[in-house]
């Protein structure tokens, strides 16, 4: 029997890069896969054909993670479609390099509120669902920006910190309730979203030369993970932030 056997998973942020994988990796270990998205539909749609061919349920579904509204409805779509909801991925976020003096108030917004308070939002209505039946796993993706400050990085990486407190303290609210709450902190991980600068020679021998293990990350360390924190498995695992990231951030 597949780990995640008769389960329901929400993954937000679906359509490519890390979220698609996860999407897929979940759906390889049994589950039947919501797949959120924002704005490329095309994206997300051959992320679900991909899942149904498979042999699990998929669905499509887009909602703005900023909205209660839309999240309350989101969650709701979910568990109608797929009759439950066992596990959330909060993985849907934006990236900015915006130089710290040249920041504005609405860049710093719009990245707060996508990548944290969308993170509360998502989680929050999940788990109330969750909640009612006693059994959850949520894994947020947080990164290694929430402990390593980067030169353009103030919105982003203070959002990543902020996910770190946040699942800490959902994990340690929500425990009484069946419900497992980590979070995995990626480092350098090739994916279709970052082909244009990791295909620089330069630029990829140096950040491989940071990294002890000597290789960049790859989407199927990250699933992995997640199929691990996703499963019954993991039932004494929660609050825990784990580092995927070759160790690059030991230095």
């Amino acid at each position: 029997m597949r780990a995640l056997e008769g389960q329901a998973a929400l993954v937000t942020g679906a359509s490519g890069g890390l979220g698609s994988a996860i999407a897929i990796g979940l759906a390889r270990a049994g589950a039947d896969v919501a797949c959120h998205y924002g704005r490329d539909r095309a994206g997300v749609a051959q992320v679900v054909r991909e899942i149904r061919g498979l042999g699990r349920r998929s669905i499509a579904l887009r909602a703005d993670v900023r909205s209660p509204r839309a999240v309350a409805s989101l969650v709701q779509r979910v568990v109608t479609e797929l009759g439950r909801l066992d596990i959330l991925v909060n993985n849907a976020g934006v990236m900015d390099t915006t130089p710290f003096l040249d920041l504005s108030a609405s860049d710093w917004d719009r990245v707060l509120d996508t990548n944290l308070k969308g993170y509360f939002l998502v989680g929050q209505a999940a788990a109330r669902v969750m909640s009612a039946r006693g059994y959850g796993r949520i894994v947020n993706v947080s990164s290694t920006r929430q402990e390593q400050a980067w030169p353009g990085n103030a919105a982003y990486a203070s959002a990543k910190g902020g996910i770190w407190m946040l699942n800490r303290v959902m994990a340690l609210e929500l425990a009484a309730h069946g419900i497992r709450v980590n979070s995995i902190a990626p480092g350098t991980i090739e994916t279709d979203m970052n082909t244009s600068y990791l295909s620089d020679p330069e630029f990829r021998r140096q950040r491989i030369s940071t990294i002890p293990v000597g290789r960049l990350g790859e989407a199927k360390d990250i699933v992995a993970a997640v199929v691990l924190l996703a499963s019954v498995e993991a039932d004494f695992i929660t609050g825990a932030s784990l580092m995927i990231d070759g160790g690059q951030t030991i230095w």
